[in-house]
């Protein structure tokens, strides 16, 4: 009796594994994931179609090879940007094929503690079970204990049966996860083949690049011409931005001593030389004024924000980089100072945190360009196709300033956006989130 009740309660006590429901959870945050990086490369995808067409349209003039350049520069960028997002949503499914492969692992080992529990009882039953149930209730020594045995062989018999259906529930479990491993092995095949046929199409463009390049570098007369303009736009832009910022600042310290003033005739004694005073220093000497202290906390939040800033249009591809650059044409060396993103025509630019807006101002090489002051942190967007904030606009991160340029613009679909300390250029994309 002792016996069977032991292996009724070991019976009972066994209980299924409870990690289904967290590896459906952990399954369905991969799955949402691989479906917002799937969003992104859809983006990229669309760009990089965008591109593909234009340089099917170009010509072999001097000026439309160089168009076409400056395109497989941007379409070259777009491809590496969606190999790598392409790898990320590789190790994304590998990551779901290692969480499958172990959930498969755990219910194996479940599913053979439940056959290996039935495999107990059979065992007992053959070893202890040489008289039938019968005749172990017709031998009882009492009415209870006939009872007794009763109750508990037909427990006994019932654990069989249940013990037998967990093992058959266990199994279809079982062959579901491995569907799902087959599923993610077929999806991690797909992108695989995905990013081999991008890099082939990558190597491609770069064969017509460097092509190209030859070409250019055969037909073009006019590159020092070129490089002193670019590098008199930057001498512009540069000195450009001190100017203003030294207006700002002087501006800023007027307004400043005329409020100090003010604030000491309103404490003079005498009522008519204070009236006097008091008037003459009543007129702000600007219309608008950001307080020292609002300044002050667009400075603390810019600077805490370094690499989680928010990019200004909707794209993290950049064509041409901060410092200073190689011309891949010529081997000349020019100094960048911000960086140029590639964007749909149009797009809105937003401010990338709080500010308010200090000047606008067309700069060769540059077009119109937007000026925000974040305390002694400055940023400019630049090659705006439309300008939506006026000059003293107090700036919210994430508000529309304006729009990205498009074929027309000087420096075609992109933005140009810069960074500074007081006057000296940071590299946007160590503040920029990626």
């Amino acid at each position: 009796m002792r016996i069977l009740s032991l292996l009724l309660l070991m019976l009972i006590g066994f209980s299924s594994s409870s990690m289904a429901q967290t590896y459906e959870e952990k399954r369905k945050e991969i799955l949402n994931r691989q479906t917002n990086t799937r969003a992104e490369i859809n983006v990229l995808d669309a760009r990089i179609k965008t591109y593909q067409q234009r340089i099917q349209q170009t010509e072999n003039r001097y000026e439309e090879l160089y168009k076409q350049y400056q395109n497989l520069n941007r379409l070259i960028s777009l491809q590496d940007d969606k190999i790598s997002t392409l790898e990320l949503e590789q190790r994304q499914i590998q990551e779901e094929i290692e969480l499958t492969e172990s959930e498969i692992s755990l219910r194996e080992k479940d599913l053979e503690q439940l056959k290996q529990n039935l495999r107990d009882i059979l065992l007992y039953t053959y070893k202890n079970g040489r008289t039938s149930n019968l005749e172990l209730i017709v031998t009882a020594g009492s009415i209870n204990q006939m009872v007794i045995r009763s109750y508990y062989l037909q427990k006994l018999e019932e654990q069989k049966e249940k013990q037998a259906e967990q093992i058959r529930i266990r199994q279809r479990e079982l062959e579901g996860v491995k569907d799902d491993l087959q599923e993610s092995l077929v999806k991690n095949e797909i992108v695989l083949s995905e990013i081999r046929d991008e890099k082939v199409e990558l190597s491609s463009q770069q064969t017509i690049q460097r092509n190209n390049v030859e070409k250019i570098k055969a037909e073009s007369s006019d590159l020092l011409s070129e490089l002193r303009t670019i590098r008199q736009q930057r001498e512009n832009l540069e000195s450009s931005f001190a100017n203003l910022i030294s207006m700002e600042d002087e501006l800023r310290r007027a307004e400043n001593e005329r409020l100090e003033r003010l604030a000491a005739a309103r404490n003079i004694a005498d009522a008519a030389r204070r009236a006097e005073e008091v008037a003459k220093y009543s007129t702000p000497t600007r219309t608008y004024f950001v307080s020292d202290e609002t300044l002050a906390a667009y400075e603390r939040t810019f600077a805490a924000s370094k690499g989680a800033l928010q990019w200004p249009v909707d794209s993290k591809t950049v064509s041409k980089k901060f410092g200073v650059t190689r011309n891949p044409l010529y081997g000349t060396r020019t100094e960048h100072p911000g960086i140029n993103i590639v964007a749909d025509p149009g797009s809105e630019v937003r401010v990338v945190a709080d500010g308010y807006v200090f000047a606008i101002r067309p700069i060769p090489g540059y077009g119109d360009v937007v000026f925000v002051k974040h305390g002694t942190y400055y940023t400019a967007y630049g090659n705006l196709s439309q300008v939506n904030v006026q000059q003293s606009s107090i700036l919210r991160a994430g508000q529309m300033i304006g729009r990205s340029g498009t074929d027309a613009s000087i420096l075609g679909e992109s933005l140009f956006f810069m960074v500074l300390k007081n006057t000296k250029n940071l590299n946007p994309e160590d503040w920029l989130e990626r």
